[in-house]
């Protein structure tokens, strides 16, 4: 069964059991009575007695809403008598920041209060946390912001985030627990106003990505496009009721006519086709989950094509901000820092973090297997080419299968397939795609309501004020 979908089990020719998917849970009804939930991992197979699980979630939801009602008040009250709310813009990894639009907005309505805090990831471990922490501070300061750290370095701990700062608005841009510390999670803050916007532009896995407990709890969860909303109502408890459409303030410099973007690639003798190598960190996945794992057949290879065209093509070589950790795992510490090193010393290759923005901007092609870069590289509108191995899996939602067709795939040698894009696309100037991806990109990019996404944020923002309640 497909998420969403249901069976009926006949008995005597009348529908007795109903069985609907949600995700990875099936539910089972005899006689439209809640029976039974089924949740399957990977691991182990979870039941329980349903009615009971909706008996629950339906007074979690109310009881929280009476909470919510009661503390909120006072933060309607704030707003409504003039007094700064301080809106907290959390960013917790290299490349996740995408609110330069907003932050500006906010800091410039006298109402507001805007802090960017840097949130300790613990996913990976102490050490990777603490670096992820002290790269992300060291690129927002490299823009002129002066951020908050979420960990303090002095005593070895993370912030007391609501004894310390206390915020009214929590704005996320994160949704999986494993990436919080309690001090930062949403379970720890129902009493203040709370705003979701993801970090990346979702195409893979819907029905693992909207039914989280932090996307179904916060105020208002915002979405790029219509089909965005579509695809999570059957998945989210709350039936995505707190979705708003506001487009991407991650691309948003894409469609401003008065942004201007840096040059951030090495120098060159002559002019050279740029392209970006964006390789996603997956090596051996779930079997139910996306596998986008082409960087270890061909990390060596992109080396050898990066010195096969040397005098015609530069490349970038945009790791997930994940990949060296798993590098580092697979291969030790010495031989990871060995291969980046190598992608720095090339007369015509660098590496590249940080903010992607101006990279895209003054790039001709990308090669990848990354995932939200499938619809933020295509919102540019040049050519893409996914790297797709035997054991690849996609697993693309409906917004994703969409966008696949504007894309240039791997057909039948994976490195063969390189090197015509290479050639045909990107140095002949051959982008077959280019019309379609055009009508692509102005359906789905670009400003709604006439507004850029960041300005359509704001206006959730202060509707959802002015309405004074929950």
């Amino acid at each position: 069964m497909n998420p969403g979908q249901k069976h009926y089990i006949k008995l005597f020719g009348i529908p007795t059991f109903k069985i609907k998917q949600e995700g990875n849970v099936k539910e089972i009804y005899m006689f439209m009575i809640p029976l039974l939930s089924v949740k399957v991992t990977t691991k182990r197979t979870y039941v329980q007695l349903l009615l009971i699980s909706k008996l629950y979630d339906f007074f979690k939801s109310n009881i929280r809403k009476l909470i919510l009602k009661r503390s909120n008040k006072k933060i309607f009250e704030k707003f409504k008598n003039g007094e700064k709310l301080k809106i907290c813009l959390m960013v917790s990894r290299p490349g996740m920041w995408n609110f330069d639009y907003l932050y500006q907005i906010l800091k410039n309505d006298q109402r507001f209060e805007p802090l960017i805090v840097v949130m300790p990831d613990p996913f990976q471990g102490h050490a990777v946390m603490c670096r992820y922490v002290e790269e992300t501070l060291a690129d927002l300061r490299s823009k002129g912001y002066e951020p908050i750290s979420g960990y303090d370095f002095g005593v070895n701990k993370v912030l007391n985030f609501r004894k310390e700062i206390n915020p009214d608005i929590i704005f996320y841009s994160d949704f999986w627990k494993p990436h919080f510390c309690d001090e930062f999670y949403i379970t720890n803050f129902l009493d203040k106003i709370t705003l979701l916007n993801d970090y990346g532009f979702n195409v893979m896995q819907e029905d693992k990505v909207v039914v989280f407990e932090l996307n179904n709890l916060v105020d208002i969860y915002f979405r790029q496009t219509p089909l965005h909303k579509e695809m999570a109502i059957p998945l989210m408890k709350n039936g995505a009721s707190n979705i708003k459409i506001v487009g991407s303030p991650k691309i948003e410099p894409f469609f401003d006519s008065e942004y201007k973007p840096q040059d951030v690639w090495k120098s060159q003798e002559k002019p050279k086709k740029r392209i970006i190598w964006a390789p996603h960190h997956s090596r051996v996945m779930p079997s139910d989950m996306y596998c986008c794992n082409a960087f270890w057949e061909i990390y060596n290879y992109m080396l050898e094509v990066a010195q096969i065209y040397k005098d015609k093509v530069q490349i970038a070589f945009r790791p997930h901000p994940m990949l060296k950790e798993k590098i580092i795992k697979a291969w030790g510490e010495y031989i990871a820092d060995e291969y980046f090193s190598k992608w720095e010393k090339l007369e015509n290759t660098q590496v590249s973090s940080g903010d992607f923005i101006d990279l895209f901007m003054t790039s001709d092609a990308m090669i990848m297997d990354s995932c939200s870069f499938l619809a933020e590289y295509t919102a540019t509108n040049k050519p893409l080419f996914y790297t797709r191995t035997k054991t690849s899996r996609l697993n693309l939602n409906k917004f994703g299968e969409e966008l696949f067709e504007n894309v240039y795939d791997t057909k039948d040698n994976l490195k063969e397939d390189i090197i015509d894009f290479i050639e045909n696309v990107v140095l002949n100037d051959n982008d077959y795609k280019k019309e379609q991806r055009t009508q692509f990109v102005q359906q789905y990019f670009g400003k709604i309501n006439g507004k850029m996404a960041s300005e359509n944020i704001y206006d959730e923002i202060i509707k959802f004020l002015d309405k004074g309640e929950v």
